[in-house]
C-alpha cells in the first residue's frame, strides 16, 4: 500500500463574531480531546496559533486577572504540546489591534480584518511582534504562516515582512478556493496543480528562484445536499455535532451562503463538525489526483464537536498507511535564496 504524507495543521483561535466564547471551551479543552486521539495513532498536530491573541492577553494581563490566566494557561498547553513533538506556526488576524477589552469583554474591531488594511510599516511591526511572542511558546523553529480568513493577496503587500521575519513557508491556498466578500476576498482559482511549489510575490505562480513556499490545504467539492443536510442535523442531532466552541462567527455576505446552498463549491478538507464526515472520500479524491501530494487537512479547534473526533478515528484507524508530518518534517524544501 503506498504511503500518504498528512498534515492535521489547525487554527487556533477565539471567535470573533459578537461572542467570542472563553479560552477554555474554543482552545484548550478541545485541543486536548483532540490530542487524546491523535495519540493513538502517534499523529502530531500542527497549530497555527493567533498570536495577536495572546499579544493583547499580555497587554492587559496587569490590569485583569481572568486575561492574565488566559495567557498563563495558553502558554503551558503550547509548549507542552511543542515538547511533545507537535508543531506552533503563525497565523495572524490582525484586528486584535483595534480590539479593546473592559469589564463587558471583549469588544473585537474587525474594520481593519485584513493586513493589506495597515501600512507596510505596521505590516513589519505586526509579523515582527507577533512572531515574537509566539517564539515564547515553542522548542521549535517558526517559519510557516497561515493567512487569516484566507486573505493572502495581493501577496506582494505581505512578502517583505514576511520575509524579513523569517518567514518562508505559507499554508493558505487552496484548490479553487474563492471568496468575493470584500472583507474577506480571495481568488486561488488558478493555483498551481502541484504537490508543493516555490514562489515569490505571487502564490498562484511557480518561481523556483522564489524564497516562499507554498504547501496547499487539501481541497474537496461539496454538493449543496451537504450543506442542507448539515442544517438538518445541527437542529435534530444538536449534540453530536454541536462545536465544543462556545463563541459566535463572524456572520459572511449573503451570497456566500447562497453559492453553498444552490451550487457545487470547492472547500478545504476540514475536520471541523459534520466536515469531518468527507475525510475519506476527500483522500481518495487526493490519492487519484496527486501521486507524491500531502494531504492537508485542517479545522479549528473552536469547531470541532464530537462527531469530529469519532470521525478523525475512524479515518486513521482505516488508513494505516497514512504517515503524519508537521511542518518541521518540510524544512529541507526551504529554498536556497535564504540558505545562501
Amino acid at each position: 500500500m503506498t504511503k500518504t504524507d498528512y498534515l492535521i495543521s489547525l487554527d487556533y483561535e477565539l471567535f470573533f463574531g459578537k461572542n467570542t466564547g472563553s479560552v477554555e471551551d474554543c482552545m484548550i479543552t478541545p485541543t486536548n480531546k483532540l490530542i487524546t486521539i491523535l495519540n493513538k495513532y502517534n499523529s502530531r498536530v500542527c497549530l497555527f496559533v493567533d498570536a495577536g491573541f495572546l499579544v493583547k492577553l499580555k497587554e492587559y494581563a496587569d490590569s485583569f486577572p481572568e486575561l492574565a490566566k488566559q495567557y498563563r494557561d495558553i502558554k503551558q498547553q503550547l509548549l507542552t504540546l511543542s515538547k511533545a513533538g507537535h508543531d506552533i506556526q503563525l497565523h495572524i488576524h490582525p484586528h486584535w489591534v483595534d480590539t479593546t477589552y473592559d469589564q463587558d469583554g471583549w469588544h473585537i474591531d474587525t474594520s481593519r480584518y485584513r493586513l493589506h488594511d495597515f501600512s507596510n510599516s505596521e505590516i513589519n511591526e505586526i509579523v515582527r511582534s507577533y512572531k515574537a511572542e509566539l517564539t515564547t511558546c515553542t522548542l521549535q523553529p517558526i517559519f510557516a504562516y497561515r493567512a487569516g480568513g484566507w486573505c493572502l493577496q495581493p501577496f506582494e503587500t505581505l512578502s517583505k515582512a514576511l520575509s524579513d521575519n523569517g518567514i518562508w513557508l505559507d499554508s493558505t491556498l487552496f484548490n479553487h478556493g474563492y471568496s468575493s466578500d470584500p472583507t474577506r476576498y480571495f481568488n486561488f482559482t488558478d493555483m498551481p496543480q502541484q504537490p508543493y511549489w516555490t514562489f515569490s510575490t505571487d502564490p498562484l505562480k511557480v518561481d523556483n528562484q522564489g524564497q516562499f513556499v507554498e504547501i496547499p490545504i487539501s481541497a474537496f467539492k461539496t454538493s449543496p445536499l451537504f450543506f442542507w443536510k448539515l442544517a438538518f442535523h445541527k437542529k435534530i442531532s444538536g449534540k453530536k455535532f454541536k462545536s465544543f466552541g462556545n463563541g459566535q462567527a463572524m456572520v459572511a455576505n449573503k451570497q456566500y451562503y447562497i453559492e453553498r446552498l444552490t451550487k457545487t463549491t470547492y472547500g478545504p478538507v476540514m475536520i471541523d463538525g459534520a466536515k469531518a464526515g468527507q475525510l475519506e472520500k476527500a483522500l481518495k479524491s487526493h490519492d487519484k489526483k496527486n501521486t507524491n501530494g500531502i494531504f492537508n487537512i485542517m479545522g479549528h479547534p473552536k469547531s470541532l464537536a464530537p462527531y469530529s473526533l469519532t470521525k478523525l478515528d475512524q479515518f486513521l484507524n482505516n488508513n494505516p498507511q497514512l504517515q503524519c508530518k508537521t511542518f518541521q518534517n518540510f524544512r529541507h524544501l526551504m529554498p536556497n535564496t535564504i540558505q545562501n
